[in-house]
């Protein structure tokens, strides 16, 4: 059967050999579905499903794992964005935008949602309502546990100046380098050490591990890969889904009992899975959403921090004071996207008040 021009990359290498300039929607489009997927990760039950409830357990695994890169897709964009900011803009203007973007919101939602849950969802009593515990409700990420994902980006953030202010014509072999020296001392040594059944804690094990999403993604921008390299790359994400989903359900199974093994942000099946999956959207991203138009794309992932901040609050109230709480796991899809549409609502909502608009930079 002939292929016509809307033939996936993957399988035509003639489209795949052909110029191909670089577009970043896909960028925005990847928050787009993270965001969304994150949402998925916290409704779903993964975690708390009896276990004698195998089959609604398994359907539960299956979004565990099919969401699995939305964490990291995030970081990946920040590496594909961030790591050449000193070709757009000066230092000064860098740590303006990140304290504007990210750590003003962190402040501010941190502050809102502890009034939130102290005077609406009333789960933190009046009581304890204080200074000091609204300091260590922030640096201890107690509000929800996802803001602690939010500070180790923070982190990161700080690190990124020190790479991109490298020798241009040297960048792409540090990043490299930096890559590989993160992906052996963050995830294969440990992965092997677990396999084994060693519970050590390695020497390297620290935060900055999330900076090997932050050199993957910009060489998966930066650069086009040859087909053979391509597929090959697809061949380990798919293989990595599996190891994944299958290996968690067979030890689950096996030990009566969640056994995390294969799970983990900075693993290695999570890592492959997530660069793939990322590569592929990059890739394929024109081919398969290239109506789509990208004002709409663009717009909407730029409000992707609202619903961080707000899917659980969210969640919350849907469970207390509605009876969408009883929805099994077989509409827990529709469920997390009426979760992300009111966020995303209130976000564009948010971002048009002038006094509130800094929740939505």
């Amino acid at each position: 059967m002939k292929m016509d021009e809307k033939t996936f990359l993957i399988f035509n290498k003639k489209i795949y050999n052909r110029d191909r300039p670089k577009k970043i929607e896909y960028i925005s489009f990847a928050k787009i579905i993270a965001s969304y997927g994150v949402i998925v990760l916290h409704i779903n039950h993964f975690w708390y499903f009896n276990l004698k409830k195998k089959k609604e357990w398994q359907i539960a695994n299956i979004y565990e794992t099919l969401f699995y890169f939305s964490v990291p897709f995030f970081a990946l964009s920040i590496g594909a964005t961030l790591l050449n900011f000193k070709e757009r803009y000066g230092l000064y203007e860098y740590n303006k935008r990140r304290f504007i973007k990210v750590f003003i919101p962190l402040i501010g939602w941190t502050f809102i949602l502890y009034l939130y849950k102290v005077y609406i969802l009333k789960n933190i009593k009046k009581e304890n309502f204080n200074f000091y515990s609204l300091w260590n409700y922030f640096f201890l990420s107690k509000i929800y546990h996802i803001f602690g994902s939010l500070q180790i980006f923070l982190k990161t953030y700080m690190l990124i100046p020190l790479l991109a202010y490298e020798e241009a014509k040297n960048k792409q072999k540090i990043y490299i380098y930096y890559f590989f020296f993160l992906l052996t001392t963050q995830t294969i040594i440990p992965y092997i050490i677990r396999l084994f059944g060693e519970k050590i804690v390695f020497i390297y094990k620290m935060e900055i591990g999330y900076l090997i999403y932050i050199f993957a993604g910009n060489i998966i921008h930066e650069n086009n890969f040859s087909f053979k390299i391509t597929i090959t790359i697809y061949i380990l994400g798919i293989f990595s889904f599996i190891i994944h989903l299958i290996g968690t359900k067979t030890l689950t199974f096996k030990y009566n009992r969640i056994i995390s093994l294969h799970k983990g942000y900075l693993n290695l099946p999570c890592i492959i899975y997530s660069c793939s999956l990322f590569l592929f959207l990059k890739e394929n991203y024109h081919l398969i959403f290239g109506k789509i138009n990208k004002k709409y794309i663009n717009k909407i992932g730029s409000l992707t921090l609202g619903p961080f901040f707000m899917h659980l609050a969210i969640k919350e109230t849907i469970e207390n004071f509605t009876y969408l709480n009883k929805i099994s796991s077989f509409n827990l899809l529709f469920k997390s996207f009426i979760i992300f549409l009111i966020s995303i609502a209130l976000s564009l909502l948010l971002k048009n008040i002038i006094l509130l608009n800094f929740l939505v930079p």
